[in-house]
């Protein structure tokens, strides 16, 4: 067996490698940790997670309800910063960077949340990203799209690789909420749009897996401003993404700059189409806020210890930026707000597409087969 595919295989075998196992952690992990990263828990274990931390850190973490679903569940946000208990003015009014980490906008995506809980317990430990809450406030949504999560089943994502059961896509009201940031048509995405108003973060990560495309690349990275947005503010957006990504391959990742998304749907001859997203998406919303978001998507194949632990990693090699740029960010951000504010009638693009030109680029191999679906007959 070649010498990174036994590594693999001994990861798979250990799913809990990555995570703190001591017993004084136990009420602190989530059932995807308990279970080996096999399951992963249903909603409640979330505000039963979120006053756990907030008892175990009291001087860094704050438990909070932003809203409730149209079925009646609190919308949960875990402040954490460890210098002192901001409110958002306070935060503002010292300069203190906000970012704010998103899981489970598709439900049925859930790395986010399982991931999102194990790096806010490896920050508050001091086991990763030495004194990134002394730099930063960070807002914590593990599942935005709650009543979502809670239509558990086993065949919601049938092309993805676990965990066993998990929540469906749109919410109790069919909306897709990554669809909905311009319009913000649904409640869940007016009390998330009333959280970013509040809280102004100058980073935002929203946190996905694919929909089931086949390749060896484990997690794509894509951050605007960088393709769209103020000019001034896609260098930054540039380093951000490349700095995430070249931190990602020392720890043996193969990430990508962009979705793996064939220009023409089912041929992988057709090559990749990269652009800017438009503003009901979270990266073509928040640009227009001069404001930075980063999309992280997952490889669905991929076995979900290794999907968690890619997000897990993703998260503190962020937020490590964010506590060591984040005021340079923030600076750059009022100079763009400045650049725009009070000149009436500006012309700001809301929809893009990709021109002809293309060009080569590295990505890993694979063969594939055009056959028969015994399902669908095509």
């Amino acid at each position: 067996m070649p010498l990174r595919a036994l590594v693999l295989a001994l990861v798979l075998a250990c799913p809990t490698a990555f995570a703190n196992s001591s017993p004084a952690a136990d009420g602190l992990q989530t059932i995807a940790e308990r279970s080996g990263f096999v399951k992963t828990g249903r909603y409640e274990e979330v505000p039963q997670l979120c006053v756990a931390f907030e008892q175990a850190w009291p001087a860094t973490v704050r438990c909070r309800e932003f809203g409730r679903t149209p079925e009646g569940r609190p919308m949960q946000v875990l402040v954490a910063s460890a210098k002192a208990h901001f409110e958002p003015a306070q935060a503002r009014a010292a300069g203190v960077p906000v970012v704010l980490v998103q899981g489970g906008i598709h439900a049925g995506e859930i790395d986010g949340k399982d991931a999102g809980f194990l790096a806010l317990r490896e920050l508050l430990e001091g086991k990763a990203g030495h004194e990134v809450l002394d730099h930063v406030v960070l807002l914590f949504v593990p599942v935005f799209n709650v009543d979502g999560h809670e239509r558990f089943g086993r065949w919601n994502r049938p092309n993805q690789r676990g965990p066993e059961e998990m929540g469906w896509r749109t919410t109790v009201r069919n909306h897709n909420l990554n669809r909905d940031y311009a319009k913000a048509d649904s409640p869940e995405m007016q009390a998330m749009l009333a959280l970013v108003e509040a809280w102004d973060p100058i980073l935002t990560i929203d946190l996905h897996a694919t929909n089931g495309a086949q390749f060896e690349h484990d997690i794509a990275i894509q951050v605007e401003p960088l393709h769209g947005g103020d000019a001034q503010l896609r260098p930054i957006g540039k380093n951000l993404r490349d700095t995430v990504i070249a931190r990602l391959e020392k720890q043996g990742h193969l990430p990508l700059p962009f979705y793996p998304s064939f220009e023409i749907y089912d041929d992988p001859s057709s090559g990749f189409a990269d652009g800017v997203a438009d503003p009901r998406f979270s990266t073509g919303y928040f640009l227009l806020r001069n404001r930075f978001a980063m999309l992280v998507e997952t490889h669905s194949w991929r076995r979900y210890p290794e999907r968690v632990r890619s997000t897990r990693n993703t998260l503190i090699a962020s937020l490590e930026l964010a506590a060591s740029q984040g005021r340079d960010w923030l600076a750059a951000a009022h100079a763009a707000d400045s650049r725009t504010a009070g000149i009436g009638g500006q012309r700001e693009p809301l929809s893009y597409a990709a021109s002809a030109s293309s060009r080569l680029i590295e990505f890993r191999g694979y063969a594939y087969t055009r056959t028969t679906s015994e399902v669908s007959g095509a």
